[in-house]
This record gives C-alpha cells, structure tokens and sequence, in this order.
C-alpha cells in the first residue's frame, strides 16, 4: 500500500512540476510586453526623411533590406508579435556577411489610426537598430502618419538600387507621378516599388479581389514596363510570392497582425530578407512562431477551426455544397463592376 501512496505522490508532484513549467514558460512570453508598454517612442524626427539621408554615403553593391507590413500597433496581441519579429530582425546581421542597410514597412503600423497606435509603432521603431521608413496604409490616419512618420510618397537611391514608396492606401496610385519617378530609376541597376495595397490577389477565396481591377491591370503593365524588380505590399495578413510580366510581387502582411488565412497558405507571422548583389536578387522568408502564450489563446484554434472546416465528407453528409447558384452580378463583362476596398 506505501508504495502505491508513494507512487501517486511522486505522479502528483511530477504533474504539478511539469504544469509550474509550463506556466512559467507561458508567463515568460509575456513579458517583454511589460518594459514595452513603458517605454519611449522614438522622436518625431526619426522619420522617413531622416531615415533616407542616412543611406545617402552608402557604398557598394551588395546588401541587404528587410521588408514586413500590417504591425497593426496598439493591440497587445500585435505588438507581443512584432516585438518578436524585432528580437530576430536584430540579429539579421550577427555573422556581418552583407550589411543590413534598413527595414521597410508596406503599411498598416497602427490598428486604427490613433494617436495611441502611432506611438505604440514608434515604440517598434525605437527597438529596431536599423533606420526604419514605412509606407501608408488604409488604416493609418494621413495627418497623424505625417506627424509621426514624414512624407506618405517619395523615392530615394541607395547604392545601385532605387526605391519608390507609393501612396496607394485609398486605391489606386497617382500614375503621372509614379511613371516620373519609374524614369528616374532607370539609371539605376534595380527598381523597387512598395505600396500597401497589392495589385493582385494574394489570396482568391477572401475577400480582396483585386486582379483584374483596372487601376491594378494598369500598375502591373506600367510597372512591367519600366523592368521593376520587385513589388512589396501587405495589406492581406499573409506572405504571397506572385510574378507577372516577368515583375516579383511579394505580399508581406505578417509584421504581428493576428493572422486569419490558416497557415498552410501563408496565414504566418514573417517578415522578408532581399538581398542585393550587383543585378542579382534574391529573398528568404523568416517564418517567425508566435509568442506561446498568443499560440495557444489564438493560433491552435484557428488552425483547429480550419480543419473542422475542411473535414473531408461533411458537405456530402449534410447535402451542402451541390446547390448551382446564378451570378450574383449579371453582365460582369459589359461593364466596370471592381470595388477598390
């Protein structure tokens, strides 16, 4: 009888020891919220001006930039991920085998646009060691991203490279002006275009629709036109590698947003690492695990809910899913018929 006492004593304290470990681990992923949230944002003038002069000496024709987009800042679930984004972002250039000169944002760094979400994304911005230049997005309030971020649309050079950011938060792009500045960057050795919203669907079964919208048909020609290498926009919480007409579009929309496309189709928190050397570019994408706490309150049951989705049969069983439906917009092809959301 002892030793079976004695047996269920040592089960029991063995449990409680792994259950306190768990806990603890738990707890520790939460932490570094806590100096976060009392710390200083950067200052007013850490902005995409300032950020871009501090290229302007750069030499050389190999290097590196980091992309991510939909930070969504002010919600806690999104800044406990971005700020893990920032943890690995940091340590990009621990081996100092090609300079990493800056971090780019394809927009959304704030959840709703509010004075409290800007300085929540300055925070980020405080964190990262590299200069920081974001793009605008729909969800970023203009006047207050021009107090707390500078100048929505502007290109700049850096080494052999030129970058045009686009203002396309409201839809589609000024194209007088981006076709100017596309000119421009034919001097140089590689073009690259970033903008929020993508001129393609990432993902054809949500709701962004936007591929044969003729603000998006013309972008993807023009940019063709002028050889951009790549396009990187967010806007759809995903990562997404697409190419027309010989041009890269890179849908990067994982920088702390909780995702809601399941995983298996890039619904993952990541961000993108392009490297230049000399003409040649290539990227890796950082697949980054959220924080475990943020895992198992949010990421196993959306996984979980996608494949109770899924579940081979259901529909048959229910007799779902056999029902022909009509169009719902009659004559799509006799007219304009594109919402620009």
């Amino acid at each position: 009888m002892k030793n079976g006492k004695n047996m269920k004593t040592k089960t029991h304290r063995f449990r409680a020891a792994v259950l306190a470990i768990i806990l603890s681990v738990v707890i520790y992923s939460f932490l570094p919220l806590i100096p976060f949230w009392f710390m200083a944002p950067a200052g007013l003038n850490d902005n995409n001006q300032e950020n871009v002069k501090k290229l302007e000496n750069n030499e050389g024709s190999y290097f590196s930039f980091i992309v991510f987009g939909d930070s969504h800042n002010g919600l806690f679930a999104n800044d406990a991920s971005t700020l893990k984004e920032i943890w690995h972002i940091n340590r990009e250039d621990r081996f100092r085998k090609v300079p990493i000169d800056f971090v780019l944002s394809v927009g959304d760094i704030t959840l709703d646009g509010s004075e409290h979400d800007f300085k929540s994304w300055k925070k980020m911005q405080a964190l990262i060691k590299y200069p920081a230049i974001a793009a605008i997005g729909n969800h970023d309030d203009r006047k207050l991203f021009e107090k707390y971020c500078g100048s929505k649309q502007f290109a700049f050079s850096n080494r052999n490279s030129y970058f045009i950011i686009v203002d396309n938060a409201d839809g589609g792009p000024d194209f007088a002006w981006l076709e100017e500045k596309l000119k421009e960057g034919q001097k140089f050795t590689n073009i690259f275009v970033v903008m929020h919203k993508p001129p393609c669907d990432p993902c054809q079964q949500e709701w962004y629709n936007i591929d044969n919208a003729p603000w998006a048909y013309n972008l993807r020609k023009l940019l063709a036109k002028y050889r951009v290498d790549m396009v990187f926009a967010g806007h759809k919480h995903m990562f997404k590698h697409q190419q027309f007409d010989g041009v890269d579009y890179i849908t990067t929309g994982g920088a702390g947003m909780l995702m809601e496309i399941p995983e298996s189709e890039g619904g993952y928190l990541h961000y993108v690492r392009v490297m230049v050397n000399h003409d040649y570019v290539t990227y890796e994408v950082r697949k980054i695990s959220p924080p475990l706490w943020l895992h198992i309150t949010y990421y196993l049951g959306k996984e979980a809910l996608y494949w109770a989705r899924n579940l081979y049969g259901s529909g048959y069983i229910f007799g779902r899913n056999t029902k022909i439906l009509e169009p719902k917009v009659m004559g799509l092809n006799d007219r304009e018929y594109w919402m620009d959301e």
